[in-house]
């Protein structure tokens, strides 16, 4: 006879302090389920002038995974998920596609850009310069990511159109190129949008006029020392207004030591802009691993930037 979802939930639900970041609700006739979630809680007071300290409700996220065996070597997977922040619940991935034990899997409908990856800074929250403000979401998305261990890449495109000729529309084109060798991973990423008005209209997205947008990421990680990381990036963000042509380099270094529970992290990054001040930030952090599903830490970072205090964080995070 067949197992239930229930049947088999509950048993996964009591086993759910295991290492895995998941729980599986069902796997039966080729079809498998499975369901992560996240909760994760700050106080926190970000660098800046007249900054105050408050508590944020940082991530809380649900999401369900299909995979539905077509062959052997082939499966469909479909995947839902919502994320809950502040007084507001959105579902912010929604996709369907197939999987390939050979040839990776290309995906469709809602879900992150490739660049969502990009970065290589040890901060929770107070790193002070990234590699420019780049939409990193949406809802016509195809993707394509490939990793065989040694070789991986990437690729994704974000188009915005209603369907109707003659109106507004742009196109984001995003790519991951990565190589790992011995105890060193290095890849590099670009990104290109004709328009930077692209970005209008959300909050976490910097530009505010029209605009060709490219940039560029190198990134390296080396953990060749007993419980040491070391990572290094470098990258270039250019827009391009026709009129106006702006440039900015980034570049970040950053360490961190594990002892036992224990990982400590530092960090240092540069943001050199053509229209404005350099700016140098760093931010130190500790960690303590209370499960492998659950932790808690605390961040102090700062910047060299006029009139700027210093900000600290402290959080929880309790995932499945």
């Amino acid at each position: 006879m067949k197992k239930t979802i229930l049947a088999m939930a509950v048993p996964a639900l009591l086993a759910a302090g295991s290492a895995s970041a998941s729980i599986n609700l069902y796997d039966a006739d080729g079809v498998k389920v499975d369901a992560s979630g996240a909760a994760e809680v700050q106080y926190f007071q970000a660098i800046g002038e007249n900054q105050d300290g408050q508590w944020r409700l940082d991530d809380g996220d649900f999401a369900v995974n299909t995979e539905v065996a077509v062959s052997d070597d082939l499966a469909a997977i479909g995947h839902f998920a919502f994320k809950f922040e502040e007084s507001a619940t959105t579902n912010d991935e929604l996709y369907v596609g197939f999987k390939g034990s050979n040839w990776g899997t290309i995906t469709f409908g809602r879900q992150l850009l490739i660049n969502d990856d990009m970065g290589i800074t040890k901060d929770y929250e107070l790193a002070s310069a990234n590699n420019g403000t780049l939409r990193t979401e949406g809802d016509q998305v195809a993707k394509y990511v490939y990793d065989n261990g040694t070789f991986y890449a990437g690729f994704s495109t974000l188009q915005n159109s209603d369907g109707k000729e003659g109106t507004d529309e742009y196109k984001i084109y995003d790519g991951r190129l990565g190589y790992r060798v011995a105890d060193i991973d290095m890849r590099v990423y670009y990104f290109y949008v004709d328009d930077a008005a692209a970005n209008l209209g959300n909050d976490d997205y910097a530009y505010n006029s029209k605009g060709d947008v490219e940039n560029y990421n190198f990134e390296i990680e080396y953990k060749g020392i007993e419980n040491v990381g070391l990572a290094a990036s470098y990258g270039v963000n250019t827009n391009d207004t026709g009129s106006v042509k702006t440039e900015t380099d980034f570049f970040s270094v950053a360490a961190d030591y594990t002892m036992g529970k224990t990982t400590f992290a530092i960090g240092v990054d540069n943001q050199d802009n053509d229209s404005t001040e350099d700016k140098t930030g760093y931010y130190a952090n500790v960690t303590y691993a209370l499960h492998s599903n659950a932790k808690v830490y605390a961040e102090v970072g700062d910047n060299d930037a006029d009139n700027n205090d210093w900000g600290y964080v402290a959080g929880m995070e309790v995932k499945f």
